[in-house]
């Protein structure tokens, strides 16, 4: 079953995902040596897009239809995830196939804000991505392919989503006697805090902290409730160090961490 989750997106289709748990997407299949596309420009091929620094992305040498093309032999995945692009054109759809099944058809995207393609556990030779119906050659900063992380346990009171939590660092100017001159942004990214108790200590040891010790870490792509909440996911990395902590005497432990995210 597959859903498609991200801001302002418009379903031809949805099918509710088994559960409500957080979704942390971090494994990645596209690589340099696995992907390709239609088109690219010299200064941004696709190679680009399987760097998760958002400052290098892949633009198509036209506003022709492309297919992203992902080798991933074999390897389970349940998700695709694309960031930092400008898919959101009228008219512009997005299908995802996996070995020629459709698995996400004709979507349409209407701002800019990370997509999510979940999917359950499957394992294909071949992902691809059409793009079709661009005014303006397409572009993406951040394509993920792999198989995500779902949280043990539900996040239900307390939580921030990462859409709201935004974080600004702005200049406002006011004039000499007081009136109101604007309003300069410096710097917008979005934040929210994660804390999850009564985790079993194999689960955390296993499967949540291999991401937070990674060195060097790697960004993510995070939607707390994505059968309630579609809307609400980021792309985003954590701040600091998350610490575990035991918590009850049965070897039951906690987990606090921080996520800051692109707008």
């Amino acid at each position: 079953m597959t859903t498609v989750i991200g801001r302002g997106l418009v379903l031809s289709k949805v099918t509710s995902l088994d559960n409500n748990a957080a979704i942390i997407g971090y494994h990645n299949l596209a690589n340099v040596s696995t992907v390709t596309a239609t088109s690219e420009t010299i200064d941004n091929p696709i190679t680009n897009i399987s760097n998760p620094a958002t400052a290098y992305r892949w633009q198509a040498s036209s506003n022709a239809d492309q297919v992203i093309t992902v080798q991933t032999n074999g390897q389970e995945i349940d998700y695709v995830g694309i960031a930092r692009h400008n898919l959101n054109q009228a008219g512009l759809s997005i299908t995802v196939r996996y070995d020629g099944v459709t698995v996400a058809s004709n979507v349409n995207v209407s701002d800019n804000q990370a997509i999510l393609y979940l999917q359950t556990v499957a394992a294909p030779d071949v992902v691809t991505i059409t793009i079709s119906g661009a005014t303006t050659a397409a572009s993406i900063a951040v394509l993920y392919v792999g198989k995500s992380i779902r949280l043990e346990r539900n996040i239900y009171v307390g939580h921030t989503p990462i859409t709201y939590g935004r974080d600004r660092t702005t200049i406002n100017g006011v004039s000499e006697n007081g009136q109101y001159l604007g309003e300069i942004v410096v710097r917008q990214t979005n934040k929210t805090s994660v804390s999850l108790s009564n985790l079993t200590p194999d689960w955390y040891r296993n499967t949540l902290d291999p991401f937070f010790s990674l060195v060097p870490r790697v960004p993510c792509f995070w939607a707390w409730r994505p059968t309630t909440y579609a809307a609400e996911v980021g792309f985003c990395w954590v701040e600091g160090d998350p610490q575990m902590s035991n918590q009850l005497s049965n070897g039951m432990v906690s987990a606090n961490w921080t996520f800051r995210g692109l707008v």
